[in-house]
């Protein structure tokens, strides 16, 4: 039975009054690649963000090796995220910094070692993402992918344990995909590494993830493991992965679109 790193229990949040999570409770083992799926406007963004400590629930508790994220300062959270990454759908990079100085925010941020370390480490990371042209660049120069792969990039540079990914391989080309994918694959083999990402990309959810958290209309619809859930006959769960099929697709001809000049 693998450890649990982290537990939503009884999570629930409102805007207005509008539902948008509602009432949901799941655990996290330690280790594994967990993909939160759904239709789009569902909740599962806002769950992970909630999950990751970056906004706090109506009510409801996330426990992270059993301390409340929700009840603690915020001193005491910025201790913990050094051993956190969370990588943003649209990279969310700071627009005045060049690409080599995003990477290098949380070394500055949470350690401040000296320049040479700062240097070594940002560059050793630069040329593993195949972006050392692109270092002194700053994000408006840059293309999505490659912004996406510098938010990557800039998650990385501590040796996080807990990695959170917001649709990392949607809305992209398929080279700057598989060069994503195949960043994310060597962490799934780190027994201590746990990933837990948002994507609508069944293909990448059925090779990779262990498993799946099934959300729509901000409730937990079916949560285990992957083949458990995709293979499943309940009529319902089967209607959504219908769906965030079809969604997947027309982001794909979006993207496609753009690529063509179209």
């Amino acid at each position: 039975m693998k450890k649990t790193l982290l537990q939503l229990i009884d999570i629930s949040l409102r805007f207005g009054e509008e539902i948008i999570l509602d009432n949901i409770s799941m655990s996290f083992p330690i280790g594994k690649l967990i993909a939160i799926t759904g239709p789009s406007g569902c909740g599962k963004s806002t769950l992970l963000k909630i999950t990751a400590g970056l906004i706090n629930p109506d009510s409801g508790k996330v426990l992270l090796n059993e301390v409340n994220l929700t009840g603690i300062s915020r001193q005491a959270l910025f201790k913990m995220r050094k051993d956190i990454a969370f990588v943003f759908q649209d990279a969310a990079l700071i627009s005045n910094l060049s690409a080599f100085e995003n990477i290098a925010f949380p070394l500055r941020h949470h350690y401040n070692p000296g320049e040479s370390e700062i240097y070594e480490k940002v560059s050793e990371v630069l040329k593993d993402f195949g972006l050392e042209n692109e270092k002194y660049l700053l994000p408006a120069q840059l293309s999505f992918g490659q912004r996406k792969m510098i938010s990557f990039a800039r998650g990385l540079i501590l040796n996080p344990k807990l990695i959170f990914f917001d649709e990392p391989v949607s809305g992209i080309d398929v080279i700057t995909r598989e060069k994503i994918i195949n960043r994310i694959l060597p962490l799934t083999e780190d027994p201590e590494i746990t990933i837990i990402l948002v994507s609508h990309n069944i293909d990448f959810i059925k090779n990779h993830a262990d498993l799946i958290c099934l959300i729509d209309d901000g409730r937990l619809i079916a949560y285990g493991e992957k083949d458990e859930i995709l293979k499943s006959d309940d009529t319902m769960i089967q209607k959504i992965l219908s769906i965030i099929i079809d969604e997947e697709a027309v982001v794909a001809e979006e993207v496609l679109d753009i690529l063509m000049g179209h």
